[in-house]
């Protein structure tokens, strides 16, 4: 098990932090290792609604059973996936926003910290807490029949669901002290493999590859070198210097750095799998103490950007204008801005880009198309 050195990533702790504390207070309870399950439970209406074939949303979500928790992502361009909370457990239903549609497809007598969605919507991981020290890791198809369930001792987790290869997923798991241990679950073998790294925050980059910001001893820099190796190989190799931040998706690499025409403020390059660039655009940034602001963001399947772009570069505590929701086309490098004057909330996208989830718990639904703001949850 090694420790986290770098103050550089301490946004990423916050992140978890934040997240630990957005799933709510608890009581904490000894539960068995599996958790009950009930596999595809309807609860759906028995005719096609009108509002289907008319493309409009079915809000808000009807609880049926439980407290609302949070809604969890897309299955697909209509399905989405939610909790609740009932007693001291969890209910996870999928919810088609057209047809009213739910179904009840997991039940945990432990409360779930989250829901994942594999990249092709075929599975879903689903991490519950039986206590404050251990987890357990199921995954289940979208009917919610059981393909794995593994338990792990650790305060908190991050999980890279392998887009290349569905089979492999990289858990990199957390004490409190964050000393933390990286392991490689495979889904067809049931095995879980610890490997070594230097950094506890992977991406994959191929079926076999994988990348990472290697930090080291650079407690006080912002920037870091980007490095490549393989999943099974020590030897690495630096893609790049002098990156803040990184994201990859399956094709698809994002840095950010500083722009080099303005300092003030962050260069977003997008490069394809084999590293050719693709795109780039600079936008205004927001400093923190120890840090910069990463606005919440997503992509589609079209590979369109969408994040929350400040009007201009400042402290962040000093900035209170609100965001420019933005779309950014990475073909033709054309920016668009969608709506002005919203707060930097986490937002999830559909595949097609035309709607999104918005929200910390997702609670929202934007239509991009519209440029409207729906209700997904009943105020109590």
């Amino acid at each position: 098990m090694k420790k986290i050195k770098s103050s550089g990533i301490l946004f990423y702790f916050l992140c978890f932090f934040l997240l630990f504390l957005l799933i709510g207070c608890q009581p904490q309870k000894e539960i068995g290792v599996q958790p009950n399950q009930k596999h595809s439970k309807s609860l759906h209406k028995t005719e096609i609604p009108p509002s289907f074939l008319l493309n409009e949303v079915q809000a808000p979500i009807p609880i049926q059973n439980g407290q609302f928790n949070s809604i969890n992502g897309w299955l697909d361009n209509e399905t989405i996936i939610y909790m609740t909370n009932v007693d001291l457990g969890t209910n996870i239903y999928t919810y088609n926003i057209f047809t009213g549609e739910t179904d009840l497809i997991f039940e945990s007598e432990a409360p779930v910290s989250s829901v994942k969605a594999s990249p092709s919507g075929n599975n879903l991981l689903i991490h519950s807490a039986p206590n404050s020290y251990e987890g357990i890791i199921t995954v289940v198809d979208t009917k919610g029949k059981e393909v794995l369930n593994k338990r792990i001792s650790a305060f908190e987790f991050n999980f890279e669901w392998n887009p290349y290869d569905e089979d492999k997923i990289l858990i990199s798991s957390f004490t409190e002290d964050w000393e933390y241990s990286i392991y490689l679950l495979s889904i067809k073998d049931r095995t879980l493999e610890e490997i070594e790294n230097n950094e506890p925050f992977l991406y994959w980059m191929a079926k076999d590859e994988i990348i990472y910001l290697n930090w080291g001893q650079n407690d006080l820099s912002l920037f870091a070198p980007l490095i490549k190796r393989k999943i099974t190989e020590l030897s690495e190799e630096t893609l790049f210097n002098e990156i803040y931040y990184i994201k990859a998706i399956k094709d698809l690499l994002m840095t950010i750095s500083v722009s080099p025409e303005n300092s003030n403020e962050a260069e977003y390059t997008f490069f394809s799998k084999d590293l050719q660039k693709l795109a780039s655009i600079s936008v205004p940034h927001l400093t923190r103490y120890a840090d910069w602001l990463v606005p919440y963001f997503d992509f589609d399947q079209n590979h369109r950007f969408f994040s929350f772009q400040p009007l201009f570069s400042t402290e962040m505590d000093m900035y209170d204008t609100g965001f420019q929701l933005i779309a950014f086309n990475l073909v033709n490098e054309d920016k668009k801005v969608i709506i002005d004057n919203m707060k930097n909330e986490p937002l999830s996208c559909a595949p097609s880009g035309d709607k999104c989830l918005y929200g910390f718990y997702y609670e929202k639904l934007i239509n991009l198309e519209t440029k409207t703001i729906i209700p997904l949850v009943k105020d109590n």
